[in-house]
């Protein structure tokens, strides 16, 4: 990403070198998700929801904190300007003027007083100042500058990405407690049913006490986690209008009941060089480019510099006289200094930059290694959470089943209230953690396109997102 037209001068952002990085990097990813699937473009559309997009929308158009990172890159240009400017020659326009009066001594002259003298002056002139960069010292600080430009450019792109993703699982976190208040009330209401059935027979001597006073702290259990649940719904809807930039509401207006599905599995043999779209590792790339290029301008600070100077101008002691050229006066010198004793600071200042260089490159070198991290683990967790998906799913089904089966054992008196009650408790926790785990796995699909910087497209680096 390079910037057109931002800076006047001959100097260009340093070339990326994404082969700096002190690791050893893999051609492909250990984990394999061990099947094939078309590729497709843009990974927001790979979940299948019409809201998701509109929250995306919103939340890039308004969210503050994106708006104040791309505030930081507007500064960041300005800052290049500046380091740019002295390529160019430095004009100044100034006009002057003066007025002094002047008064003999007075001795010798009796009673007649002292003469005096007026003296007024203008001047117009025209100065010039322009520092020759014969060793590049000024280019190296141009290109320096550029390359924290682009630094601030990935830096945007990198919060744009972020905050889709945490629009993402902020809106599937708010999903999963929807479903699970829809399963707290239906526990709630099948509890209810049962201990209507235990009193009936407690009334009329078939069941005794502790059966029912355990069915109704088992309601009350179920009554507290749902009051707990609705804490958490009221919770994940205002998080979700902060992130779009909404006052934050406990009443939301999108509505869905289910996860959207997930439209794009995982494809085999993905490069490893697609983690060249990270915005996270361009910023540590730029910022190793940006340290190197200030060594430069260090090592040369302690070359001579050449200056030339001139001036053109006018003066007179009328001022109209100025307009029409009364007196023209110029100058034009040049110098050449060098730093002699400068009580070693411009020596300190090539070793900081050295060391500022090996902290880029070492942090560079860790940002990588963190990427590589996120995106095996990413690969892992999307073959390890599908798997207990489907582990998950049995064991509701069976739950279910032996919930329903121990019911008709306990009325027919072929079983006790305890194996009902626990067998309710399991099916409803079951329940619970196959929603939590389906959550999990759309969160984690989120992670892995954060991780690889993008969909599954080498060239892609999507949601397709501009500059604020």
């Amino acid at each position: 990403m390079l910037v057109v037209g931002v800076l006047v001068g001959c100097a260009t952002a340093p070339e990326s070198r994404f082969d700096q990085v002190p690791v050893a990097v893999p051609s492909q990813w250990s984990v394999s998700p061990g099947r094939t699937a078309p590729v497709a473009a843009g990974w927001l559309g790979d979940f299948e929801s019409d809201i998701l997009p509109q929250l995306v929308e919103a939340a890039l158009q308004q969210n503050y904190d994106l708006r104040a990172t791309a505030a930081r890159l507007a500064i960041a240009r300005a800052d290049a300007v500046v380091a740019g400017a002295s390529l160019s020659p430095q004009v100044a326009l100034g006009v002057d003027g003066a007025r002094q009066k002047t008064r003999l001594s007075a001795r010798g002259l009796g009673s007649v007083g002292p003469p005096s003298t007026l003296f007024t002056n203008y001047s117009l002139g025209l100065n010039l100042s322009w520092e020759l960069d014969v060793w590049g010292r000024l280019r190296d600080q141009q290109a320096a500058a550029l390359a924290d430009v682009q630094v601030a450019e990935a830096t945007v792109m990198g919060a744009q990405l972020s905050l889709v993703a945490n629009v993402c699982k902020t809106w599937f976190t708010l999903l999963q407690v929807q479903q699970q208040s829809v399963l707290s009330e239906e526990t709630i209401q099948s509890f209810r049913l049962t201990e209507s059935v235990i009193r009936q027979r407690y009334e009329r001597g078939v069941s005794d006490a502790l059966d029912l006073r355990l069915i109704r702290s088992q309601l009350a259990s179920a009554q507290a986690n749902a009051s707990q649940l609705q804490l958490q719904l009221d919770a994940a809807k205002r998080d979700l209008q902060v992130l779009i930039g909404a006052y934050p509401e406990s009443a939301i207006p999108w509505h869905m009941a289910e996860f959207p599905a997930i439209t794009q599995d995982v494809p085999a043999g993905l490069p490893a060089a697609m983690l060249q779209r990270r915005p996270d590792l361009r910023v540590a790339e730029r910022r190793l480019a940006a340290a190197q290029q200030r060594v430069g301008e260090a090592r040369k600070a302690l070359l001579p510099a050449i200056r030339l100077t001139g001036s053109y101008g006018t003066t007179s002691d009328a001022l109209s006289d100025l307009v029409d050229n009364n007196l023209s006066i110029w100058n034009l010198a040049g110098n050449l200094a060098q730093p002699i004793l400068q009580g070693g600071r411009l020596r300190a200042g090539v070793a900081r930059a050295y060391a500022v260089a090996e902290q880029r490159l070492q942090e560079y070198g860790q940002a990588a290694l963190t990427a590589f991290k996120e995106v095996e683990h990413a690969l892992a967790a999307d073959v390890y959470v599908r798997e207990r998906l489907m582990h998950l799913q049995v064991t509701v089904d069976e739950l279910r089943a032996a919930e329903t089966l121990a019911w008709e054992r306990y009325q027919k008196g072929l079983t006790d209230i305890i194996t009902v009650l626990d067998t309710q408790r399991r099916a409803f926790e079951a329940s619970s953690l196959r929603i939590s785990v389906e959550a999990q796995h759309l969160i984690n699909r989120v992670q892995l396109y954060l991780a690889l910087g993008g969909s599954f497209e080498l060239n892609d680096a999507s949601p397709k997102l501009e500059t604020q």
